[in-house]
């Protein structure tokens, strides 16, 4: 016998929105639900295994794996928006910089954060870095 999650429990274990999930399987971006006895959308465990790959596309090969450092680092964060890039550009002025990340597709992202930020994340040209968006802010991890 499959075992099978409702919506809800998908959601919990994967840590996406009912919302999201819903959407997904509307657009048939993942596979369509079963519906139990009381009419519930329920997911069997290979269902459920293609929506986490789904949400969690494999890194590519050459992406550079996760630190412990940067794990404790970003433990308590809930932004999912996480993309690796090399710090392609440092402009300061004031209390402020400016720094660019081009990531392994070539697109930039810019992002400004103060002065102090940028010394004590140690960001220098040329240097891996992460950016963990986050709505309309983007934090940088080196």
């Amino acid at each position: 016998m499959t075992r099978h999650l409702t919506s809800t429990q998908v959601c919990q274990l994967l840590d996406i929105s009912p919302k999201t999930l819903y959407v997904w399987e509307r657009l048939g971006k993942i596979p369509k639900s079963e519906r139990d006895r009381r009419g519930w959308r329920v997911f069997s465990t290979q269902q459920v295994e293609a929506i986490r790959r789904y949400a969690r596309p494999a890194a590519p090969a050459d992406s550079r794996t996760t630190t412990g450092a940067e794990r404790k680092a970003l433990s308590g964060l809930t932004a999912r928006n996480q993309i690796r890039g090399t710090v392609v550009g440092i402009a300061a002025d004031g209390l402020l910089c400016e720094v660019v990340l081009r990531l392994a597709d070539g697109q930039e992202i810019v992002a400004v954060i103060t002065r102090s930020s940028l010394k004590r994340l140690g960001l220098k040209k040329g240097q891996a870095a992460l950016a963990v968006i986050k709505a309309t802010e983007v934090m940088l991890f080196a």
